[in-house]
């Protein structure tokens, strides 16, 4: 348990370094358990940064981490209520099989997966099984997002459930892969009642929250893969609902807003500029120059399906 204090940790030669794999190279260690309460933390590892044999809870306190494996890893469970989490470099960012997010603000950037749930009974990551559309799941590996502010930025799947997503709350933006054999979101079910949702990223393998869902969703797969950098603004009735700024090349967009509602129809323009201010790839203020239209919707279920399904794997009728 770590209630306070400032730590500056480095381990195996940090993240930069691989060690050999009957070498132990962790910044915090737990054999059951971990509890943040309080503190600064800076962790430069060459293993995981925090890691548990059991659970992890972190419930506030300033976490500044650069590691060659996992930021946070935990065998049975992670739960985060509070704190600062900025995980600047690692393989896999938060890994669990249940991860529960309540509060908290949370950067990640990952070479593999930002956010990963364990492998269920035998579902290779990536398989499309009946309830992915409609959001049926009776597994054992879970991501629950209540509430607090998440950012992933992943060479591989964004947030990587392998079992369920369920979203009450919060803002989740991903900037996911550009491979098609990656995706923002990897799921068996996704049901989203609330919050803000925004990702970019390959569209192979692109699942969009599940139509059993409380709050509108839309996944929007080009035609073909637009560049890093490149705008896409959404657009009701000529008032901007956001513009995202993708940070690598994408094919797919896929968001999810209360301000969503059925009937309403939405302009979506590619390219152009803004004079906002850039925040974790959204446009706060300004004005957005439009580039491209590059379509029109209206939103007619609760999940709004755009262009081309993902050619990856087969979808479910």
């Amino acid at each position: 348990m770590i209630n306070g204090g400032n730590f500056n940790l480095k381990t195996g030669g940090g993240s930069s370094v691989a060690v050999a794999a009957n070498l132990s190279a962790k910044g915090v260690k737990g054999g059951t358990s971990v509890t943040i309460e309080n503190g600064f933390l800076a962790i430069n590892s060459a293993d995981d940064a925090v890691h548990s044999n059991g659970a992890i809870t972190i419930n506030g306190g300033s976490l500044a981490i650069s590691t060659g494996d996992d930021g946070i890893h935990a065998d049975t469970s992670i739960t985060i209520n509070n704190g600062e989490i900025n995980i600047k470099n690692s393989y896999e960012g938060i890994e669990a099989p249940v991860v529960t997010i309540n509060n908290g603000n949370i950067h990640v950037v990952s070479s593999d997966d930002g956010v990963n749930m364990g492998v269920d009974s035998g579902v290779p990551p990536g398989t499309n099984l009946p309830g992915q559309r409609f959001s049926i799941y009776s597994g054992s590996y879970y991501l629950y997002i209540n509430g607090g502010y998440l950012v992933v930025n992943a060479t591989g799947d964004g947030l990587d459930s392998n079992g369920a997503i369920v979203m009450n709350g919060g803002t989740v933006i991903v900037h996911g892969p550009s491979f098609d054999g990656q995706s923002a979101f990897d799921h068996a079910a996704f049901n989203i009642t609330a919050g803000y949702l925004v990702s970019a990223g390959s569209s192979g393998m692109a699942l969009s929250p599940g139509d059993l869902s409380v709050q509108y969703s839309v996944m929007m797969n080009f035609q073909t893969a637009n560049q890093a950098g490149t705008l896409v603004s959404v657009l009701s009735n000529g008032t901007e609902v956001f513009t995202l700024r993708p940070t690598r090349r994408y094919q797919s967009v896929i968001f999810s807003m209360p301000s969503l509602s059925l009937g309403s129809t939405y302009d979506v323009y590619v390219g152009g500029s803004h004079t906002g201010t850039l925040i974790d790839g959204l446009y706060l203020g300004g004005t957005y120059t439009p580039g491209t239209k590059y379509t029109t919707f209206t939103i007619a279920s609760k999940v709004t399906r755009i262009g081309p399904s993902g050619g990856f794997f087969p979808r479910p009728p």
